[in-house]
């Protein structure tokens, strides 16, 4: 068993805590402006112009050099465009703007994982759970066994090359984490309700949606 130096907190505690983080929200959305927009919109502009960069490279990809340098751009492309833009947009973080593109509830991203489903398992599941076994599903994404409170199977022995797939393929690992495959084994979700969800992630829609969009004035 593990211990903790954690307590539970009194009343007046929490809501002198939650005080505090309405101070701190305040302040920032207070300090929000065109600096900020501004950035969004050059993050958009570097995925962009990495991926249309990359795939130009790649069309000379029987030199070495530009097979390498095209792939490295659009490796830039795909991480700017999840982990710098998606990840920050669809948290609610430009919001404020009231820019549809950059709108937490109207953007898509390139990716296996839509977007509806990565609200659902990243910002409200992970997010409103954080850490809490059995209600956090990012902790070991439903099979990786992280914490001694976790059941041990033999099964586990087999988490570092398990470990290995899922960031080789992390795009499908995070697009596969809110089918919930485990209720499904235990009986608690139908196939077909699985399979009706999993169409949501094939064909993995194109970033080149990117380009038909309107832009918004940088």
């Amino acid at each position: 068993m593990t211990s903790s130096l954690s307590r539970p907190l009194s009343r007046q505690e929490a809501a002198a805590f939650g005080a505090e983080l309405d101070e701190l929200r305040n302040r920032v959305l207070a300090a929000l402006g065109e600096d900020d927009a501004r950035y969004v919109r050059r993050v958009r502009d570097a995925v962009r112009w990495s991926e249309l960069g990359g795939r130009a490279l790649l069309f000379a990809g029987i030199l070495p050099p530009a097979w390498v340098l095209g792939t490295l751009l659009l490796g830039l492309s795909k991480i700017l465009e999840n982990m710098e833009l998606g990840h920050n947009v669809m948290h609610g973080q430009y919001d404020w703007m009231q820019d549809p593109e950059f709108h937490s509830q109207t953007y898509d991203w390139d990716n296996a994982c839509s977007a509806a489903a990565w609200r659902h398992s990243h910002n409200y599941q992970h997010h409103t759970f954080t850490n809490i076994l059995g209600r956090d599903r990012d902790l070991g994404y439903g099979f990786l066994r992280l914490f001694p409170e976790q059941p041990w199977h033999p099964v586990h022995l087999l988490q570092p090359p398990i470990s290995l797939l899922l960031a080789l393929g992390f795009e499908w690992g995070v697009a596969l984490h809110d089918l919930e495959l485990e209720r499904g084994l235990r009986g608690e979700k139908s196939l077909g309700q699985i399979l009706k969800e999993l169409s949501r992630c094939w064909p993995v829609r194109s970033s080149c949606r990117c380009w038909a969009a309107t832009s918004s004035p940088t």
